[in-house]
């Protein structure tokens, strides 16, 4: 099995270049086979929030109009959010890489916020943006950090090994963005990412695939504007399996309307025909 990242526009998808076929990739099973609570609520925040911000331009327009301005409204917050994350990420991926960067004024707090974090915590970063596959489950990712971090010497981390530099090697790293903190299927990413068998560097380049190295701790890092937070995630055995369950739900639900047939006549239904009648 041979994986191929293929990046369209704002997002991307995993070809198999064996077979052509596409790939899916952590965020989409678990996007296809999660429930997802929290979205119940922001979506009416988000439509209420159009329309306090918009009030005056929907006011002039026609009901209908209005009616499909605040339909599309959590949209626009939705995708205003996701390609803040993105940018955030490119730009953590150049510094990371020893390179200058020139930052909107916008996303700026972003930027510095995720600066301390590789500051403080010394990130000494090996693979970033890497491509990560399972064969044997068939499924893709791309995990943002894999790299040594330095933790504090408190008993909680006792366990964990270190090298003669005191860093805890093999970190696994998700960044996130969002306003609402680290959610809870996050352990499920991180541990679709751990219990991958293969990484590839270079996600455009198939050859460059290697067996994934063993995870050593695993956590996630929410940048805001005023700080950050590095918050230990369990991304163990367990929350893999919940993973694939959450993969199996999908396949169900992508093909569950196929399962249902058509309504059966009840075999004591009354039957007509027509007769022709002779003349009188």
């Amino acid at each position: 099995m041979k994986i191929k990242r293929v990046n369209t526009g704002r997002s991307h998808h995993y070809i198999d270049v064996d077979t052509g076929e596409r790939v899916p990739g952590v965020t989409t099973i678990l996007d296809q086979g999660l429930p997802k609570k929290a979205l119940i609520n922001w979506s009416a925040n988000a439509t209420a929030e159009y329309a306090i911000d918009n009030w005056d331009d929907l006011t002039g327009l026609a009901p209908s109009a209005r009616l499909t301005k605040l339909k599309g409204g959590r949209y626009a917050a939705k995708d205003e959010a996701a390609n803040r994350g993105t940018q955030v990420h490119k730009f953590g991926e150049r510094l990371i890489h020893g390179e200058q960067v020139v930052v909107p004024d916008l996303l700026r707090p972003y930027v510095d916020s995720y600066v301390r974090f590789m500051d403080e915590f010394q990130l000494r970063a090996r693979y970033v943006e890497a491509l990560v596959y399972s064969e044997r489950h068939r499924y893709c990712g791309t995990l943002d950090i894999f790299g040594d971090i330095l933790l504090p010497d408190m008993p909680e981390y006792d366990d964990l090994p270190r090298d003669s530099d005191g860093y805890v090697c093999n970190c696994l790293i998700d960044a996130k963005t969002n306003r609402s903190g680290i959610f809870g299927e996050t352990a499920l990413q991180l541990a679709g990412y751990r219990y991958a068998e293969w990484m590839q560097a270079d996600p455009a380049d198939p050859d460059s695939a290697f067996e994934m190295p063993e995870v050593t701790w695993t956590g996630a890092v929410w940048i805001r504007p005023d700080g950050y937070s590095l918050i230990p995630v369990q991304a163990g055995p367990e929350q893999h399996r919940a993973l694939l369950y959450a993969q199996q739900i999908g396949i169900f639900d992508q093909g569950a309307r196929e399962l249902i047939g058509e309504p059966v006549e009840p075999p004591t239904a009354s039957r007509y025909a027509l007769t022709e009648v002779g003349e009188r």
